[in-house]
């Protein structure tokens, strides 16, 4: 998975989908951010530092059907 920028998160930003959207303009793409920084849960509670992958349309949004 290609990476692009590394963020900081704290728990004001919720949870890994208002990331995405924010950050990559699709909250689906939260299934990816998980992925890629070896998370089980979507919730950030704390300050994390976050690396995102780079916006990729053949991904499908992250979404496994």
């Amino acid at each position: 998975m290609k990476t692009g920028k590394t963020i900081n998160v704290s728990a004001s930003d919720i949870s890994l989908w208002h990331v995405a959207a924010k950050y990559l303009g699709d909250a689906t793409q939260a299934n990816r951010i998980m992925s890629l920084n070896n998370l089980n849960d979507t919730w950030i509670v704390t300050v994390t530092t976050l690396t995102l992958p780079s916006y990729d349309l053949s991904q499908g949004g992250g979404i496994n059907m």
